[in-house]
């Protein structure tokens, strides 16, 4: 048996919609320290880790060591977006099934089917990064859809100075930039070791936007022509990691 009761259920609305463009199915896995998801998508592109503490839940409780359980992202997506503000979520699972309550001014109940699905436990990638920036989610977001309309990749680079970060664009003959830096306040914190600059599928960074709504920070790690990480950090220690492949220009 596993249960578990979150404060605020749109911060899984928001988590989901995100997963849900990227990955169809997964094995999420709940143990006495708490609930995690890590899954590739289909074109080894992009993997999503999905991480949260037991402590942040206001419920949580397991009855064995390890309790796994399979979930259509689309199906459960469509569930989690009647979430609205102030509702708590409560999630559990019985027997092939999984429950998903919704406790605010009324209770509303769901039921989705568990995705029966071998779990395979993939390895955390082990990078290194010679470029770190922490940023508030609402500027990552202004980030990304600066770019969007430009172009179908996503730059970034660091000025050789080490104070500022650019996102750029670049299309057949538009260009598409936005500056940012501790100085002028858009950074919260920026590590430059060297001054790389590196190219990623912009789709990728569009489909984590609706993460970074909820998310209180997020911390972006590259380096040249390697995998980018981007964390999303949420309130009691949760946090929603993408790891993209690059684009070698």
């Amino acid at each position: 048996m596993f249960r578990f009761r979150f404060s605020d259920a749109r911060t899984w609305r928001y988590m989901v919609a995100s997963i849900e463009k990227i990955i169809d199915e997964g094995v999420f896995v709940a143990t006495s320290e708490g609930l995690s998801l890590r899954a590739l998508d289909t074109s080894r592109v992009a993997m999503v880790d999905l991480y949260y503490p037991r402590d942040a839940f206001h419920e949580y409780e397991i009855d064995s060591d390890q309790a796994e359980f399979g979930v259509s992202f689309s199906l459960l997506s469509k569930i989690l977006r009647r979430a609205k503000k102030d509702d708590e979520l409560e999630l559990s699972i019985d027997g092939t099934r999984i429950s998903v309550i919704f406790h605010g001014r009324g209770v509303r109940k769901f039921s989705i089917p568990q995705i029966m699905l071998s779990y395979e436990k993939l390895p955390e990638p082990k990078l290194s990064y010679t470029v770190t920036a922490r940023l508030t989610g609402t500027t990552f977001r202004e980030a990304v859809r600066t770019v969007e309309p430009i172009a179908d990749s996503i730059i970034l680079e660091a000025d050789p100075e080490g104070e500022r970060l650019f996102f750029r664009g670049e299309g057949d003959i538009e260009k598409a930039e936005l500056e940012l830096s501790v100085e002028r306040g858009s950074l919260l914190d920026l590590e430059i070791e060297s001054p790389d600059r590196s190219a990623y599928s912009l789709e990728y960074f569009s489909e984590m936007l609706q993460a970074a709504q909820a998310a209180g920070s997020t911390v972006i790690r590259y380096s040249h022509e390697a995998p980018v990480r981007v964390d999303l950090e949420y309130q009691q220690g949760g946090r929603l990691t993408f790891y993209v492949s690059p684009r070698i220009e």
